[in-house]
């Protein structure tokens, strides 16, 4: 007697199994994507924190020691730009430049 293929259980598990490895993949999909929106408002979000507090006294990063003197003695209203070395809370992400390449806009 020869078998023309699988038993009917085994196709059945093999569809089940495609069945489950696809939504696997569609919720990681999902995941991946709402991973890249947070990490891009972080990013977003330690930018404009770290722009505002330039010339406020001091920020987490740089720290506030300009925060107690006086006002006048040490002001700069030029905007600073924003380096990669003060990013503390987005660099520290593995994922961080496949987020920002998701979202090209920011």
């Amino acid at each position: 007697m020869s078998q023309s293929g699988p038993p009917a259980d085994a196709k059945q598990a093999q569809a089940a199994a495609l069945q489950e490895l696809e939504a696997a993949q569609k919720r990681k999909r999902a995941i991946d994507t709402t991973l890249a929106n947070l990490e891009t408002s972080i990013y977003a979000f330690e930018n404009s924190y770290l722009e505002e507090s330039a010339n406020s006294g001091g920020n987490i990063i740089k720290g506030f020691d300009n925060y107690l003197k006086p006002p006048g003695s040490n002001i700069n209203k030029k905007k600073l730009e924003v380096t990669d070395q003060d990013r503390l809370f987005s660099s520290s992400s593995g994922t961080l430049n496949q987020s920002l390449a998701f979202h090209p806009s920011r």
